[in-house]
């Protein structure tokens, strides 16, 4: 199995979820997968997504709220979530807007878990 496999198996679970990504915590994509037609620039959400993720682990250390583990970004046509695989790696998923935000959070931690396993 392969990480595009893990975040292709994500869709099938959930049709709402159109894409996603591991990428490194410089913000490079590893591997990614979305849904025809692919219109997600998964490449460029992955590097601004990885810093937004630094600047929340700053603020979330500052207010004593410990390490940042995952971010969710809502917008009128879709959410982003990221989630931290290891130190170095992080998951990037991304919804309809008709998508329903636990059931994402939720498929995103067991996915997150079993690309953890794959590293």
């Amino acid at each position: 199995m392969s990480f595009r496999d893990l975040i292709e198996g994500m869709h099938r679970k959930d049709a709402c979820i159109r894409g996603g990504a591991l990428a490194g915590a410089d913000g490079l994509a590893v591997e990614e997968w979305q849904t025809p037609p692919q219109s997600l620039d998964l490449s460029a959400l992955c590097a601004e997504m990885a810093q937004l993720f630094k600047e929340s682990e700053r603020i979330a250390g500052e207010h004593g709220l410990g390490s940042a583990g995952e971010v969710c970004l809502g917008g009128d046509r879709g959410t982003v979530l990221v989630r931290r695989v290891t130190e170095d790696y992080l998951l990037l998923l991304v919804a309809d807007p008709a998508a329903i935000p636990g059931k994402c959070r939720f498929q995103l931690r067991e996915c997150a878990r079993r690309a953890k396993e794959m590293l």
